[in-house]
């Protein structure tokens, strides 16, 4: 393992401590890469052109050289309208500006400076385009000072030409309105202009107030917008020059419009409050700052940077006891990500680094591992092999969540699976030494595997794995999810390698903080919020100190931690989804034992080197080993000599996982962790031992501890999902927009990073600048969601919102996903059963000779087996002959077209494909057709295929792919199949067409968990193209709505484009040139339309008067007012739900304090208190579980006493009539003719008379494990479990089983005890098993 880690070693995921993760299956590139984004990194059409200068740039921006982002296309809609060669146009400008800034990233790029090297005629969009990039932390972001934007310089209006005093009209009429009102329109950019500023323009023009004839413009304007032809004939009698200068006239008065409507709304004046100086503070303040708002930062601490903290005091260097990895210092313009777009930026950190001329210490690939109690380096050999072992248990775990689904799996933890596939995969001893945090392996479905045995240093390596995994996580494995925990893989990460700062990150964060208002040691304890328009809504910040501060908006970037806790009150509360997502959402610990030495003595040459521990080993003393057990307690070591500088000899020791919390909750000393850490050091350098000398200084991080950090980054736990993620980074909904949070915790695509954390203060500082530039409603939602195969295969209406399947759909998928769940479990118990001594199956048998079901089971069963080997002959047979036949079909119809699909196929060829393949019935011809198809065919082509005649073609696909079997023999031909699928135009073949023909529910259900890996990844990587392309039709769709939904503008605020349908034809700046034609301003228009006059509008008070008095308006009144009865009801029933809630979860935290008084007091000690409760979580846990056990035990022994009474009743009953016993195999009669022997029984109650207390005691035990045994056969024989018994043999065995149940019990109690106590739950098992082991044997015997 020393010298081969050049492609496992990485950083991505854990900026905000800055550790470096070492993942084999998290690596891309690599099969083992499980998730649909290493399917598509796989994939043979890769692009291989060189990256030109503009992809470096827009990749250095997080964005694509050739495509537009999801936020490009909701703010660039005018863009988007305008056709390809507007996109075109804009993406040019857009790169050049990027271009222009990563040229010099030292200095603000003004706009002046981009206009001064672009054509004239594209300023409009370069301006656009910069203020855009600006405020995305595209370009001017960092540790230079940015100038506030000035505001764009009006055009010139052309010269007013003198008008006679009576030019201007007295009387505003409906024709003039007409006329005016259409002259503007034939000149405006549909896509900015809007109907009030074309309303005050025309005021302007007419110098009259127009307010009391809005409706008569709306109605102008819409009747313009369905159909221009009507309008065709007004103002007709002007010349094409008289025509021009109207048009610049009207240009100009509705810029000058909208300008004067900016102007006019009403902005806040008060700052912006920023809780928290950490990297999403600091970079929200400063975008403030850069649009000159103005800002204040409040922090509790006495310095900046929250978790990113360089100790400088401590040690004799630098080192930071956070933050201290840049995860990624150059951007890559071609890596694939799971958005519809390449390309991937850097941490934002590694261009401040440069600003700052800070040096870069690049991490190594080199990590070599050694055993941590031989402290012998591991061999290649055995460290390739435990990785394997690794890879292909975190792939099982991986297909098991693939086939049981999200859901299902949604409160499984990475320990619970690993757990499972370790012991199939290795067997019960393999994970004797390792609790829930531990590792597991399967096998695949009709994969016969052999048992491995692990031996106990490779359960050490194994584990260091795991160890390695909760320290990228900062949680034990029983508290992540399984399902969600690498939810970022999609988004990419970071491009570039990953570096340390030398000299420390806290230099960036300082950096950061320079020239803004930052006021220290101030703690916030409740943040007021509500909404209004300008002054009228805002925030009242209250501190701990008394102090209040003001604002129009606030920022809330404290830790996930303090959120948790509730260190900050939000009044009015925050929304349920916020708070519930906040609650959900992990949160874990990670700590540094940092160490200074007089000289180094381990291999300057390496930036980190691990140790295998033993997690809990119980032979600590005897092996020397920390008797303060953990797998992840000082399990890697990094070097950090050259990063801190000055030539200090630093080493830093993690403690990940299980053995974080340990070592917070029990406060840990400094001493004992030193002590601990050099243990581990003494036997990896044994042969140097007198090298290995006392650190002479220490340092030790407890961020757990840490009081306004609470922990160190966040996670996806049990029951999480990326959606808490996105739903903590939207704005308070009840606050108007004016509450907003940013941090590492509201950063799905890059948690627990710094960059992350900086990109979501840049986020976040968007939200207020649209609040403090007067904005309505709340700011734009900027969530980006992946569209999953199952939101394709499912969803109701994929063009409206996110794909999600029908109520009636969900509960199928959930009752399938406890079906999946009921069998699994099944299987696992049959297995255990089944297993022998040695490990072998011992096969089943279906009963004894003479038993008729057994027989016809087995009749059925050979049935069934001839019956497929017949269908299988006669398939083998067809193949033999209709198959050739039909391949011959496929190749004489083909034969003439050239391979490589360099041209579209003719017309005959391809009516002659669409009318063969509903035909093929071999699976033969079926891959000759797929084949043929992909081979001759251009992907349009093959989309056109696949679409005509209403996608019939598709659907028979579909049945091709339900119908082929998923044993090995059908493998060629499915992969002939998706290797089709994956050729079609996916821009043509959308979402919905893939639905409908239900090849996406297909290969969902059959081929995204096949048992065979090469379908498996063929299907995702269909999966994977799908999902982008439904993705970027999504964010078109939510970018065409968003402006007006989220934004809650009025109909007259909101462009007039955006009443236009799609396929409209673009309406750009270029028209107002041009003569008006009304086929150049629309393509969709109604064929041969006669041309008539334009109706005349209503007036005010004609549609007032035309409405008042009806008796739908009467209607309408009345539905309203309901309406907000209604509402007012909803709302107060709400609030009484929220007040339920928030008093049973106050119940349950004085339950909670309760429960942790008395795990403070109680001892520490005992073999069970060590293993199992190393933290008061996992007590909580236990006592919760043992009280749920006690209640199912008691409802138990309810039931069973209910039971006997009922069947000593009717015994008694029996008894009464004589019967002497009760029916079945007790309904015989007695010897004398079935009466009571009064005798015997007198003779009886003498003799229990006699006895002693303790002889009686032990005669009740006796009666009652007897009472129950019968019970036992009664209920067997009922049941047809138990044959071949009589009344005799029945009583045979309750005497035996009482004798030797009592007898034999050391347990049985004294006189005065509870008879009901001696027949525990497990004792009455143990007496079922001798009930059927007693009458097997008895009716063996009886035959």
């Amino acid at each position: 393992g020393a010298g081969r880690r050049t492609d496992i070693v990485r950083s991505s995921g854990s900026g905000i401590m800055g550790q470096v993760k070492k993942y084999a299956f998290r690596r891309r590139l690599e099969k083992h890469n499980y998730s649909l984004l290493g399917a598509e990194l796989s994939d043979s059409d890769a692009d291989e052109t060189p990256v030109t200068p503009a992809m470096e740039a827009a990749a250095a921006a997080g964005l694509d050289a050739s495509a537009l982002s999801h936020m490009e296309e909701r703010d660039f809609a005018h863009v988007t309208r305008g056709g390809a060669e507007r996109i075109a146009q804009y993406l040019s400008v857009r790169n050049h500006v990027l271009q222009m800034w990563q040229k010099d990233t030292g200095a603000p790029l003004t706009i002046e400076r981009c206009l001064s090297s672009m054509p004239s005629d594209t300023a409009d969009l370069a301006r656009e385009s910069h203020a855009w990039l600006q405020k995305h932390g595209a370009i001017n972001y960092g540790a230079i000072d940015v100038p506030p934007p000035k505001p764009p310089t009006p055009e010139p209006e052309p010269a007013p030409e003198p008008e006679p005093e009576d030019a201007k009209p007295t009387t505003i009429t409906d024709e003039l309105l007409t006329e005016r009102t259409v002259a503007y329109l034939r000149t405006a950019d549909m896509n900015t202009t809007t109907e009030k500023q074309i309303r005050k323009a025309i005021e302007a023009e007419l110098g009259a107030d127009l307010t009391d004839k809005k409706l008569v413009v709306r109605a102008i304007v819409t009747g313009f917008l369905e159909d221009p032809d009507k309008y065709r004939d007004v103002g007709k009698g002007k010349g094409v020059e008289e025509r021009r200068e109207d048009a610049a006239k009207a240009k100009a008065a509705v810029a000058k419009a909208a300008r004067e409507i900016e102007a006019a709304k009403p902005k806040p004046t008060k700052p912006v409050i920023v809780v928290g100086a950490g990297p999403a503070g600091l970079s929200a303040a400063r975008m403030l700052a850069s649009h000159g708002h103005a800002c204040v930062v409040l922090e509790a601490r006495d310095r900046v940077g929250g978790r990113v903290h360089t100790d400088g005091s401590s040690l004799s260097v630098p080192v930071d006891m956070g933050a201290s990895i840049i995860t990624g210092c150059a951007p890559d313009a071609k890596r694939r990500t799971g958005q519809p777009w390449l390309g991937v930026r850097a941490d934002p950190s590694s261009t401040i680094a440069a600003q700052l001329g800070l040096g870069l210490k690049t991490l190594g690939n080199k990590l070599p591992l050694y055993d941590g109690v031989t402290g012998e380096l591991v061999s290649d050999e055995l460290d390739a092999r435990v990785e394997r072992h690794r890879d292909a248990l975190m792939d099982r775990a991986r297909l098991r969540v693939d086939r049981e689904g999200d859901d299902a799996t949604a409160k499984m933890s990475l320990a619970e699976v690993i757990e499972d596939e370790l012991e199939q995969a290795f067997g019960e001893d393999a994970d004797a030494d390792a609790d829930a945090d531990g590792a597991g392996e399967g096998e695949e479905d009709g994969e016969k595997r052999e048992k491995v045995t692990l031996t106990a240093r490779e359960r050490r390596l194994l584990g260091w794995h795991w160890a390695n995994l909760e320290y990228g996580c900062s949680a034990p494995l029983s508290k992540i999810s399984m399902a969600h925990w690498n939810q970022d893989e999609p988004y990419g990460g970071f491009g570039g390698p990953h570096c340390m700062v030398k000299g420390g990150y806290g230099q960036i964060t300082d950096a950061l903080a320079a020239g803004l208002e930052i006021r220290r040691e101030v703690v916030v304890k409740k943040v007021e919020h509500f909404g209004g328009e300008a002054d009228a809504g805002g925030v009242v910040v209250r501190a701990a100190n008394g102090e209040t501060f003001e604002g129009s908006a606030c920022i809330v970037t404290a830790p996930l931690g303090c959120l948790k806790s509730g260190d900050i009150e939000f009044v009015p509360r925050l929304s349920e989804a916020k708070s519930v997502a906040i609650q959900r959402l992990g949160y874990g610990r990670l700590n540094k034992v940092v160490m200074e030495f007089e000289k180094s003595f381990w291999d300057d040459d390496v930036d980190y080197f691990g140790a295998a521990r033993e997690h809990y080993a119980p032979d600590a003393q005897a092996t020397g080993d920390d008797p303060i057990g953990g797998r992840g307690r000082m399990f890697m070591f990094w070097n950090l000599k050259e990063a801190c500088g000055g030539g200090a000899n630093v080493l830093v020791a993690l403690v990940a996982g299980s053995a974080a919390e340990a070592m917070e909750a029990g406060d840990e000393s400094e001493s004992s962790l030193t002590s601990s850490a050099m243990g581990v050091l003494r036997r990896i350098f044994s042969d140097r031992v007198d090298d290995v000398t006392t650190p002479k200084k220490v340092a030790v991080s407890r961020w757990g501890s840490d009081p306004y950090a609470k922990g160190s980054y966040s996670y996806v736990a049990v029951g999480a999902s990326a959606d808490d993620y996105d739903e903590l980074g939207r704005p308070e909904e009840s606050s108007g927009g004016r509450l907003l949070f940013a941090g590492e915790h509201t950063c799905k695509e890059h948690p627990d990073t710094v960059g992350g954390a900086m990109l979501t203060g840049w986020r976040a500082a968007r939200h207020a600048l649209h609040v403090m530039n007067g904005g309505s409603g709340v700011p734009f939602d900027e969530v980006f969601k992946l569209v999953s195969l199952e939101d394709i295969a499912g969803s109701v209406d994929s063009d409206d919102s996110d794909a999600s399947g029908s109520d009636d759909d969900s509960d199928d998928d959930e009752d399938d996903d406890a079906d999946r769940g009921e069998k699994m479990k099944k299987k696992k118990e049959t297995k255990k059963k089944r297993r022998g001594k040695k490990g072998r199956r011992i096969d089943g048998e279906d009963g004894p000779e003479d038993d008729e079901k057994a027989r016809e089971r087995m009749r059925r069963r050979l049935e069934k087996e001839k019956q497929e080997r017949m269908e299988q002959l006669a398939r083998e047979q067809k193949e033999m002959t209709d198959g050739k036949e039909e391949v011959k079909r496929v190749l004489r119809l083909v034969s003439a077209c050239p391979d490589g699909a360099s041209a579209p196929v003719d017309a005959v060829t391809f009516d002659g494909m669409l009318e063969m393949m509903p035909s093929l019935e071999t699976a033969s011809g079926r891959g000759a057709f797929c084949q043929s198809a992909v081979a001759k065919m251009p992907r349009s082509q093959l989309a056109s295929l696949a679409l005509k005649d209403e996608g019939a073609c598709l659907a028979t696909l579909a049945t091709w792919l339900e119908q082929v079997t998923s044993k090995p023999s059908g493998k060629e031909l499915s992969s002939k199949m998706l290797k089709l699928l994956l050729a079609l135009d996916t821009d043509a073949v959308d979402a919905r067409a893939l639905r409908e023909s239900g090849v996406a529910r297909v290969v969902a259900d059959r081929f995204n968990a096949h048992a065979i890996p090469e379908i498996r990844l063929l299907a995702r990587r269909c999966a994977h193209h799908w999902s982008k392309a439904a993705s970027a039709a999504k964010a078109r769709r939510d970018a065409q709505s968003s402006k007006a939904n989220a934004g809650g503008l009025d109909a007259e605020d909101t462009p007039l484009g955006d009443f236009i349908d799609d396929d409209d034809a673009s309406m750009d700046d270029s028209d107002s040139e041009r003569e008006y034609d009304p086929e150049g301003k629309r393509r969709k228009k109604r064929a041969h339309a006669p041309s008539a006059p334009p109706p005349k509008p209503m007036t005010v008070e004609e549609i007032i008067e035309s409405a008042a008095g009806t008796q739908a308006g009467f209607a309408a009144a009345e539905a309203q007012r309901l309406k907000l009865e209604a509402d007012a009801a909803l709302a107060a029933a709400q609030s009484a739900a929220a007040d339920a809630k928030a008093e049973a979860i106050r119940a349950e935290e004085v339950a909670k304090e309760r429960l942790r008084g008395v795990w403070d007091a109680a001892p520490r000690v005992g073999k069970k208190q060590k293993l199992r409760m190393k933290t008061f979580e996992d007590f909580a846990k236990h006592k919760t579980a043992k009280r749920e056990h006690k209640k199912r035990q008691r409802l138990e022994r309810e039931r069973e006493d209910a039971e006997d009474a009922r069947m000593e009743a009717e015994e008694a009953a029996a008894a009464e009539r004589g019967d002497g016993g009760s029916p079945g195999a007790f309904g015989a009669t007695g010897a004398a003719g079935g009466g009571v022997d009064l005798a015997a029984a007198a003779a009886e109650a003498a003799r229990v008379a006699s006895l002693g207390p303790e002889e009686r005691y032990r005669e009740d035990v006796k009666k009652a494990v007897r009472f129950y045994v019968r019970k036992q056969l009664k209920q067997g024989i009922k049941e047809k479990k138990l044959r071949g018994l009589n009344k005799e043999l029945c009583g045979k065995i309750e005497e035996k089983i009482a004798a030797k149940v009592v007898e034999g019990s050391t347990s049985l109690g004294a006189p005065g005890d509870s008879v009901e106590a001696f027949l525990s739950k497990q004792r009455r098992e143990k007496v079922k098993k001798m009930v059927e082991s007693y009458a097997a044997s008895y009716a063996k015997a009886k035959k």
